[in-house]
């Protein structure tokens, strides 16, 4: 009994010494499979040993089989495509490194496509540190994506794509947790999709930094647009409920209308001949005073507009002014306040840096400024002095009629 056992022991250390050369792999077989199944499918081909995990949750349908020679694979290979059950089976040849795959996930992964997803690389890390990382194995033309910021550093992510599934299993099998630099890196398969998505996201990401918007502007902006919509039907509303009477022989009330009315086509005249247009993502404000800003980074966002101002003089709406031809921050921007000690408050921080860049701050005028307002009140005067001698008589009637009608209330 103790030789028998130490020849079982001879065996068992033999086959652990073996080097797999003569694996193949069976996919598509049933859940309920079992070592006898696969057995009697590959009769009258000498087996090893088979690599199975009965794990009928989440299997990958795969298992692993070591063959005596080269004669039993190609014995084994005929096979393909005939039936276990009402399964047909799919063999392959497979190496040493997809074996050692297989035994470290249990056969609960089935990786189809040669994408890794790298994990932990130094913020200096460039392709030619990865191409030096995989030593000796074939990468895809253009096959390496590294994850960047704006400033062109690496954010930890990858990934990497290999000309065959062989370079793939090769690759996770021989430099998992191996260093770049004085970073272990960690790596896990993926697939084409989603290293695509994560390229288009990284992009699209990147580009709403550059054109000045945060990522709490880029989650919040649908929920902003909801508002707005809200608030402007809401306005209208109350617009159409309480719009005043304008009397039509009040000659100062149609003389401000018509000032107002050419001040706002003047500034959309200017406003669409200027070589820069303000941001879509901002709304005109009731703001009293304009305070402009100039030579600020082109990266600036509307938080860090705030952020540079104290809390004693907080802005109520800021416009950050963007390029009419390239459609980003060109670095001025408007900033309203409600008060003229806000805006005493603002302007002194003129000259003071904002990131590497010195900003001025100065204060351009009201809303409606004097000479708006000294143009409005020559707009009444001519507008009396062209009214005919009749008209004014009848006005003075008319007033006259008002005061009795007071005096009898």
């Amino acid at each position: 009994m103790s030789r028998e056992r130490d020849r079982q022991d001879d065996r068992s250390s033999s086959k652990s010494l073996r080097s797999h050369d003569y694996l193949i792999k069976l996919r598509g077989i049933p859940y309920s499979s079992n070592k006898d199944d696969i057995k009697k499918f590959l009769y009258p081909c000498r087996i090893d040993t088979i690599h199975l995990f009965n794990n009928r949750v989440g299997s990958s349908g795969e298992c692993l089989v070591d063959l005596e020679s080269e004669t039993d694979v190609k014995d084994a290979l005929r096979k393909t495509n005939q039936f276990i059950g009402n399964r047909y089976i799919e063999i392959f040849r497979t190496t040493i490194h997809e074996y050692n795959f297989f035994i470290k996930h249990k056969g609960m992964i089935s990786w189809r496509e040669p994408v890794i997803r790298m994990n932990g690389l130094p913020y200096s890390c460039t392709m030619a540190d990865v191409q030096n990382f995989f030593k000796d194995i074939a990468i895809a033309r253009n096959g390496i994506y590294i994850t960047r910021d704006m400033t062109d550093n690496a954010l930890g992510g990858g990934y990497v794509a290999f000309v065959t599934m062989d370079s793939a299993y090769k690759a996770i099998d021989m430099y998992d947790q191996k260093h770049i630099q004085h970073r272990y890196i960690q790596l896990s398969p993926s697939t084409y999709d989603e290293a695509k998505k994560t390229i288009t996201n990284d992009a699209y990401l990147n580009g709403k930094r550059f054109a000045g918007e945060n990522d709490d502007e880029d989650k919040n902006k649908n929920n902003r647009r909801n508002n707005r919509s809200r608030q402007r039907s809401r306005s209208t509303s109350r617009n159409r409920r309480y719009r005043p009477v304008e009397h039509r022989h009040s000659p100062s009330i149609s003389s401000r209308s018509r000032s107002r009315q050419s001040h706002d086509d003047s500034r959309r005249r200017s406003r669409s001949r200027s070589p820069i247009r303000r941001s879509s993502h901002t709304s005109i404000h009731n703001g009293e005073y304009l305070v402009k800003m100039r030579g600020m980074p082109y990266t600036v966002v509307e938080n860090d507009i705030r952020e540079f101002f104290p809390s004693s003089c907080q802005p109520v709406h800021i416009e950050i002014i963007n390029d009419r031809r390239t459609n980003r921050p060109n670095g001025d921007a408007h900033i309203y306040f409600n008060t003229m000690d806000a805006v005493n408050e603002a302007v002194k921080n003129d000259r003071k840096y904002m990131g590497s860049r010195y900003v001025e701050i100065y204060f351009d005028s009201q809303c409606l400024s004097s000479s708006d307002q000294r143009r409005s009140k020559s707009n009444d005067s001519s507008h009396r002095s062209s009214r005919s001698p009749s008209q004014t008589k009848n006005d003075e009637n008319s007033r006259s009629r008002s005061g009795s009608e007071d005096k009898i209330i």
